[in-house]
């Protein structure tokens, strides 16, 4: 399927929730365009071999994939609002899966289903500007983290977008530092943003702090 012949605003509101054969062929996509975003987040993350992880809107699983090759003696969760994603994530894990090394959820991150104090890191890669008010979110977030627990956030700057999808209404266009002060706003402490400059996936930015 060619995602060239998709409108721009239905593309935006795939990428915020793929869905159907659309949906399958956006999250082959996303594998590919954000491959360097997972890899610069997970390097930013220092994930230990005992480290328990969670994903918010782990898409095809690539990300999920990486923390549990990095927590041989951990635990990684992940929740996607997408059953598609679910799914894909679900094939590419599957091992892990059966192993119960990892749990894959459908849900909401306005509602996290864990319990308070589980995981030593939480992050996303390309989620936050899904988030118009992110308030809820970042309190559930700050609630299942231990004490002295990191956050991170990969964005796509804005200006590597497609083109088009700043005008859809489904995106928010953030700098670094708005994030930085909504992080800080929330109650996290530490704040810093690590900057990267990748071809040809353009420029991103991740943005890390501590409970």
């Amino acid at each position: 399927m060619d995602l060239t012949n998709v409108d721009i605003v239905e593309l935006a509101k795939q990428l915020r929730k793929p869905d159907g054969a659309v949906g399958e062929e956006v999250g082959r996509t996303m594998a590919h365009f954000n491959a360097s975003a997972v890899a610069f987040t997970i390097e930013c993350l220092h994930i230990q071999p005992k480290d328990h992880i969670l994903e918010i809107g782990f898409g095809p699983g690539e990300a999920i994939a990486e923390a549990v090759r990095l927590t041989p003696r951990g635990y990684v969760a992940g929740i996607d609002h997408s059953p598609v994603m679910l799914e894909m994530a679900k094939q590419r894990n599957h091992r892990a899966l059966m192993q119960e090394h990892v749990e894959l959820t459908l849900g909401d991150a306005q509602e996290l289903p864990y319990a308070d104090d589980s995981f030593d890191t939480v992050f996303a890669v390309n989620v936050f500007h899904f988030w118009p008010d992110p308030t809820r979110e970042l309190v559930e977030c700050r609630r299942v983290l231990k004490p002295g627990g990191r956050i991170a956030f990969y964005l796509t700057h804005p200006s590597s977008w497609l083109p088009g999808i700043r005008d859809t209404g489904v995106f928010t266009s953030r700098e670094a530092d708005d994030v930085e002060k909504i992080l800080l706003a929330a109650g996290f402490t530490n704040i810093e943003t690590r900057a990267t400059k990748t071809e040809p996936d353009g420029k991103g930015f991740v943005v890390m702090g501590k409970r």
